[in-house]
């Protein structure tokens, strides 16, 4: 599949992206590598190491690993314009949208419902429903506004050098995007 120049630049800055909120991301699931080469219904991805050493994690590392899902569309807004935001999130925001739920209603990471499962949300009554909804986008909008927006401005020239070197070189391993993130040259292949 051949991806024409316009997709190829909103792709590398979406991979891009997903790799600098990893690698800046405190205790972070270490990355693998990056790629803007397609495959399967996707046109790139950043891949991470395994989490099976995770066998409990807090709040905070849950939002975490969420920040990593979360950067697409103000990405896009930021570079392109808000008439130009894309569909290409859409995975992202359906797993950002999964881990909020989890966080609210089975592990009780939450201010107003407290601690107490929801494991079926289908016969709670409309005001609870209402509430499990409210406390996810809470979680959404503090994601977006503040930790991811944050680490994408903080790092905007890394973000760019790494884009850059996607282009170029079109997989990174972790070695490679830790040489990019670090301002030096990578060794032309």
């Amino acid at each position: 599949m051949e991806i024409d120049n316009k997709n190829k630049t909103i792709t590398v800055y979406h991979e891009s992206g997903h790799a600098i909120i990893a690698y800046y991301t405190k205790d972070a699931v270490p990355i693998n590598k990056a790629t803007i080469m397609p495959r399967g219904p996707t046109p790139g991805h950043v891949s991470l190491l395994p989490e099976n050493y995770r066998w409990n994690e807090t709040e905070l590392s849950c939002l975490r690993r969420w920040m990593l899902v979360w950067e697409e569309e103000w990405l896009e807004e930021l570079l392109f314009g808000t008439d130009h935001i894309t569909t290409d999130a859409s995975s992202d925001f359906n797993n950002a949208t999964k881990i909020a739920k989890w966080m609210v209603t089975k592990f009780g990471m939450n201010e107003k419902l407290g601690v107490m499962t929801y494991s079926d949300t289908g016969i709670l009554s409309p005001v609870t429903q209402s509430a499990i909804e409210q406390e996810i986008r809470i979680l959404l909008r503090v994601i977006i506004l503040f930790f991811s927006k944050h680490i994408l401005k903080t790092h905007a020239k890394e973000r760019k050098n790494l884009a850059e070197a996607l282009l170029t070189y079109e997989t990174l391993d972790a070695k490679e995007i830790q040489i990019v993130l670090e301002g030096k040259k990578l060794e032309v292949r």
